[in-house]
């Protein structure tokens, strides 16, 4: 129950956080099918939470089983959001995988009943933008799922999870489910060697999943090669509507530079690392963006009388939603330590906060006789969708503005460096 209710209210609150949610190939997933979705783990709860409200099906998931442990509120949260706890070894001692089969025999029982199941097969998570290695529980608990009930045709579902920087609000998420793998294909290999089988459906996932992850082979590259993934994006079309997207190419795009970057030889990635950090010093010292510097040509002064004719409306927007929003931003950063978790905590604390913000105000108005104040529940999420629009134009705006107004000799060299940088990539 809890699960339906929260849906529509978590598909705003991610929709707010995120500038745009892509969403690529959601008509490979079979109907009427066992299925397990299989994902890279970049974030604690980001993506499991994206694909339950995008994808059609419920999801059933699983999740880290130290959390659930003599944690009673814990325990009814996963229960309420279909979470199975997984318990490690590293959490919780050998003697409590024990408490694994337990686990094991929901996700059989999902699986029996054709729901759909989301596995996030690293196991760990980490903010990076490359695909780790692949534990083999996801094998496992599709034979194992064999053992219990024979072939059940289910369909193990790949899923690319990248973010531009989860870590940032409005920034984009691009998503891309692969081709269902068939177990039933390596069923007869299972019954004759099931090691060989396991390694060989984690090897196919891990193919699958490569060919929709963003993967930069070395951490040391990873400031650089951001930035050339910021200047391919720069160079698409920016509209501030809509906010979902099933358009696979954005991921594609960047996919493909990464692997351009890792199949350079060394001596041609520092020239190309080099050119590209000294062009990003050169626009800082310029005080402009390659945003800026790209879409200039877009920039309008009547963008700026826009702006001004509906700041107050922003004005009121800004402070009538940013109590609760803020404060569950400031929560985020106070409870949580590392990167992984601050983003997904901060984006439940602030949507909790804003029903309870919402419902303040319909009490406020039933007591007080002030009807009119119960609108606030209809009235303030519409003003708030409004204010991050507003804010996303000011930026895309101001930005296209200090590039317009540089003096055409630093425009021509900014321009002559990024030309020169694209020349060197495409070699």
């Amino acid at each position: 129950m809890f699960y339906e209710i929260t849906r529509p209210f978590a598909k705003v609150a991610l929709g707010t956080y995120f500038r745009k949610i892509y969403i690529s190939n959601m008509e490979v997933l079979p109907k009427g099918k066992p299925i397990i979705l299989a994902s890279n783990h970049p974030t604690a709860f980001i993506e499991p939470c994206i694909l339950s409200c995008w994808l059609e099906n419920p999801l059933s998931f699983l999740a880290r089983g130290d959390l659930y442990v003599n944690n009673f509120f814990v325990r009814k949260l996963y229960d309420w959001y279909r979470l199975t706890p997984v318990f490690r070894r590293d959490d919780i001692g050998y003697a409590g995988l024990k408490s694994n089969y337990d686990s094991f025999r929901k996700c059989y029982e999902a699986l029996r009943d054709k729901k759909t199941l989301m596995i996030l097969a690293e196991g760990r998570t980490k903010h990076e933008k490359r695909l780790r290695p692949l534990m083999k529980g996801t094998a496992r608990i599709v034979f194992g799922s064999f053992e219990q009930d024979g072939d059940l045709d289910i369909h193990l579902v790949p899923i690319g999870v990248n973010y531009v920087n989860s870590d940032s609000f409005r920034s984009d998420v691009m998503i891309d489910l692969g081709e269902p793998i068939r177990i039933s294909e390596y069923i007869p290999m299972y019954q004759k060697n099931s090691a060989r089988a396991v390694n060989a459906v984690t090897d196919e996932l891990t193919k699958r999943l490569a060919a929709r992850v963003i993967h930069i082979d070395s951490p040391e590259d990873d400031e650089w090669v951001e930035h050339l993934l910021e200047m391919n994006r720069n160079e698409r079309p920016d509209p501030l509507f809509p906010d979902f997207s099933t358009d696979p190419k954005p991921l594609f795009e960047e996919h493909a530079i990464a692997q351009r970057v890792n199949d350079m030889e060394q001596p041609e990635k520092e020239a190309l690392k080099t050119a590209v950090l000294r062009y990003f010093s050169s626009l800082k010292n310029a005080g402009v963006t390659d945003y800026g510097l790209v879409k200039q040509g877009e920039y309008l002064l009547a963008g700026g009388m826009g702006l001004a004719v509906f700041w107050l409306v922003y004005l009121i927007g800004y402070l009538l939603n940013c109590p609760p929003v803020l404060t569950g931003n400031w929560l985020a950063n106070k409870l949580t330590k590392s990167i992984e978790f601050r983003a997904a905590v901060s984006i439940v604390l602030s949507a909790f906060l804003y029903l309870f913000y919402l419902m303040a105000w319909v009490v406020a108005g039933l007591v007080s006789g002030k009807y009119f104040l119960c609108l606030a529940v209809v009235v303030l999420p519409l003003l708030g969708y409004f204010t991050i629009k507003y804010m996303d134009f000011e930026k895309s705006w101001k930005a296209k503005g200090k590039a317009a107004k540089l003096p055409a000799k630093v425009y021509e060299d900014l321009l002559l460096e990024r030309e020169s940088i694209k020349a060197k990539f495409k070699n």
